[in-house]
């Protein structure tokens, strides 16, 4: 919300109250709300869910976490790629090893990460441009359009894989559910090139209908989105996105590799992978939690996969992708230098 926005600019981000704030512990509560009525209208029979999790493969599972966390350093070349564009000096010797190196970034995307796994809204991607703006002296606002940039990339390849994906798995048959995540996907993604398209066709409208206090935070971040987009290195940011999300998939890959494959083909894994990775947008709920967990089960059970091991799979795999984050990001953010 631009009023967060505008706090998190003018006085920082104290993340204990943006935890301890009512609109964060009301997402809380709709999220595990989620989750406890998913987990009783469920059929699921838990002694052998904890079964199937206590003979998973803990070698695989570990290289889950490998892939997961070794992603780390490819997003944040990507944002460096972009912040390049946007005409950041990321380049001198004191920027790199102050800010703008692969090792900060990473640690700053690993932060905001943390701050979206407990705080709903997104906020996590304030806080990384707050991050920037400390560390860099640069413009928060000019870093936001940078991420929103990225964050506009991301789900262009995200919704082309998952639809490529979806093809192969159902061959042109889709079922309502899929449809219906179709049109999830084509929305955010139609929603994001509006706005892309408005930034730069209507921004002197968008100014002026804008309250005064907030048209030049948008000058700024309408630029730092804009300038983002250098044709000559779109290529090298579209590849590595579909680094990210192969990644992303291989991450689930693993943890269902651990549990015995169940069957399923990597373009089902794929599948399964970014639908859930899709869900993530919701800005509503932190991290996507609840919503995630409920979108891998259920995407599973499209693939003959039962009740109980499709539980088991979205609690492992949300140990990577969620609880984990909250654990090590916490002890990042407790022993940051940057943050």
């Amino acid at each position: 919300m631009p009023e967060d926005l505008a706090d998190v600019r003018s006085s920082g981000f104290s993340l204990r109250d943006k935890f301890l704030n009512i609109k964060s512990l009301a997402s809380f509560g709709i999220a595990f709300a989620i989750l406890g009525f998913a987990f009783w209208r469920a059929d699921i029979n838990l002694a052998d869910m904890w079964r199937q999790i206590g003979q998973t493969n803990p070698w695989l599972y570990a290289a889950g976490f490998l892939v997961f966390y070794g992603l780390f350093p490819v997003r944040a070349l990507r944002w460096r790629i972009i912040l390049r564009s946007a005409g950041f000096e990321v380049d001198s010797p004191q920027a790199r090893k102050r800010w703008a190196g692969v090792g900060p970034l990473s640690e700053f995307i690993g932060l905001s990460w943390f701050a979206n796994c407990v705080v709903p809204a997104k906020l996590g991607d304030a806080y990384r441009g707050y991050l920037v703006k400390k560390n860099g002296d640069a413009s928060f606002s000019r870093t936001l359009g940078t991420i929103f940039a990225e964050r506009i990339v991301d789900m262009i390849v995200l919704f082309g894989m998952l639809v490529v994906s979806g093809l192969l798995v159902f061959r042109g048959h889709l079922n309502s559910w899929t449809e219906r995540l179709f049109i999830i996907g084509i929305v955010l993604t139609i929603l994001l090139v509006i706005g892309l398209m408005s930034m730069r066709y209507l921004s002197p409208l968008i100014r002026r209908a804008l309250p005064k206090r907030f048209q030049d935070f948008y000058a700024r971040f309408e630029e730092g989105t804009l300038s983002s987009f250098r044709p000559s290195r779109l290529p090298v940011l579209l590849l590595l996105t579909i680094v990210v999300w192969l990644g992303e998939s291989m991450r689930l890959f693993f943890v269902i590799e651990a549990m015995g494959g169940l069957g399923l083909s990597l373009s089902a894994i794929i599948f399964v992978a970014l639908a859930s990775s899709l869900l993530t947008a919701v800005p509503a709920l932190p991290g996507g939690l609840g919503l995630v967990e409920v979108g891998i089960a259920g995407v599973m059970m499209l693939f003959d996969v039962g009740q109980t091991t499709s539980t088991a799979v979205a609690f492992l795999d949300r140990i990577i992708n969620y609880w984990s984050i909250v654990i090590l990001g916490l002890v990042l953010y407790l022993f940051s230098k940057r943050k």
